[in-house]
C-alpha cells in the first residue's frame, strides 16, 4: 500500500513538472503538435512514395518528405490566392462608397432618433449624439499610438513566419524520420512510465486523427452548404462567404458568430456597385442568415454529435464545458485546441488512475446485469 501511494505521488509530482513545462512552453509545444499533426496527415503519402520503384530508383524518405511539404505548402498558396482577389474586391468595394452618401445617411438617422426620441419625451437631441460620437472617436485617437501600433504589427508578422518556418522544418524531420518528434518525446519519461507513454501516444493518436479528419469534413461541408447556397440564391461573393464560413467554423461556438457577420457585411457591401435600395439589402441579410442558420443546425444535429460522439467519445455537455474553460485560460487558440488536449488529458489519467476506477466500474455493470435479470 505504502509503495503504490508513494508511486502515486511521484506520477503526479510527474505530471505536475511536465505540464508547467508545457504551459511555459506553450508556444513551442503548439508548435510540435501542429507538425505531429501535419507528419501524422502526410505518412500515409511519404510511405507510399517509399514503395514506388521507377526502374532502379526508388524515392528516398527524406525527398518524399520535402514532396509532401512542397504539397502542403502548395495547398494554403491556393487558397491564398483564391482569397487575395475576392478580399480585393471587397477593399475597392468600400473604397468607392460615396462619403456624401454615408454622410445623408448618417444625418436621416440621426432625425429619425431624434423623432422617436422626442415622442417618447426623451431629451436628446442629433447635435447631443453627434458631439458623444465626437468625443469618443477623439478619445479612441488619442489612445491609438500609430507608431505603437506597427511595431506590434512588424511584431506579429515575424512571429507568424518563425511559426511557419518552426512547424515546416519539425514536420519535414518527422516525416523523413518516423516519429522522431515522439521518440525524442519518450526520452523525456522515466523508464518505467515509457510503457505508460506508447499506450498513450498509440490511443491519442488514433482518437486526434479521427477528430481533426472529422472537423476537417465538418469545415467542408459547412462551407460548401454556405457557398452554394449563397450562390442559388443570388448572394454577391458566394464563393468568399463559403471560404470565410468553414474556415471560421474551426473555433467553436464563436467562429461561426463572427462567420455570419462578416457575411452579411461583405454580401452588403458587394452590393454597393448595384445601388441598391435598403430593401434590397434587408432582403440579401435574411438570405445570408437564412442560410447560416441551416448551416449551423445541420453542423450542431448532424456533424458534432458525430465528430465528438465517434472520435473523442464525450458528451456535448463536457465538451461544452471544456471548451469555456480553454476560452478562459487560452482564448480562441484554447478553444481550437479544448477537445484535442483533454483528450489527451483523459487518456493520460485513464492509463495512470484506471486502476482506481475499475471497482466504479465493475459495480455499475454488476448493477446493468442484476436490472437485466
Amino acid at each position: 500500500m505504502k509503495t503504490n501511494t508513494t508511486q502515486l505521488i511521484a506520477i503526479l509530482l510527474f505530471l505536475v513538472v511536465l505540464a508547467a513545462i508545457c504551459w511555459y512552453f506553450s508556444d513551442i509545444i503548439i508548435y510540435l503538435l501542429l507538425a505531429l499533426l501535419l507528419s501524422i496527415a502526410g505518412r500515409p503519402v511519404v510511405q507510399m512514395l517509399c514503395k514506388l520503384r521507377i526502374g532502379k530508383f526508388h524515392f528516398p524518405r527524406p525527398l518524399a518528405a520535402i514532396i509532401v511539404i512542397a504539397a502542403i505548402i502548395g495547398i494554403f498558396f491556393g487558397i491564398f490566392v483564391i482569397l487575395t482577389p475576392l478580399i480585393s474586391q471587397e477593399i475597392k468595394n468600400l473604397a468607392s462608397i460615396d462619403p456624401e452618401v454615408l454622410t445623408a445617411g448618417y444625418d436621416r438617422f440621426l432625425s429619425q432618433f431624434e423623432k422617436l426620441a422626442s415622442r417618447h419625451n426623451v431629451d436628446v437631441t442629433a447635435s447631443d449624439i453627434s458631439e458623444a460620437l465626437v468625443v469618443q472617436l477623439q478619445d479612441f485617437a488619442r489612445k491609438l499610438d500609430i507608431g505603437n501600433f506597427f511595431s506590434h504589427l512588424v511584431g506579429i508578422i515575424a512571429s507568424v513566419f518563425v511559426a511557419i518556418f518552426a512547424i515546416l522544418f519539425l514536420t519535414f524531420f518527422s516525416l523523413s524520420d518516423d516519429g522522431i518528434i515522439l521518440k525524442t518525446a519518450k526520452k523525456v519519461f522515466p523508464i518505467n512510465l515509457r510503457n505508460n507513454f506508447d499506450n498513450i501516444v498509440s490511443n491519442t493518436r488514433s482518437q486526434i486523427v479521427r477528430y481533426f479528419g472529422g472537423v476537417f469534413i465538418e469545415m467542408c461541408i459547412v462551407g460548401l452548404i454556405n457557398g452554394i447556397a449563397c450562390y442559388f440564391l443570388g448572394v454577391p461573393d458566394a464563393v468568399l462567404i463559403g471560404v470565410l464560413s468553414g474556415m471560421l467554423n474551426i473555433i467553436p461556438y464563436i467562429g461561426p458568430l463572427i462567420s455570419v457577420c462578416l457575411n452579411v457585411i461583405i454580401s452588403c457591401t458587394s452590393m454597393i456597385p448595384m445601388s441598391p435600395t435598403g430593401m434590397d439589402v434587408l432582403y440579401n441579410v435574411v438570405k445570408v442568415v437564412a442560410v447560416f442558420a441551416c448551416a449551423q443546425l445541420t453542423d450542431n444535429f448532424v456533424l458534432q454529435p458525430f465528430i465528438y460522439g465517434k472520435s473523442v467519445h464525450a458528451h456535448p455537455i463536457e465538451i461544452f464545458i471544456v471548451i469555456l474553460a480553454a476560452a478562459k485560460v487560452g482564448g480562441v487558440l484554447g478553444m481550437i485546441f479544448a477537445v484535442p488536449v483533454y483528450t489527451l488529458v483523459r487518456i493520460v489519467v485513464k492509463e495512470f488512475f484506471g486502476q482506481y476506477f475499475l471497482e466504479e466500474k465493475n459495480d455499475e455493470g454488476e448493477e446493468e446485469l442484476k436490472a437485466d435479470n
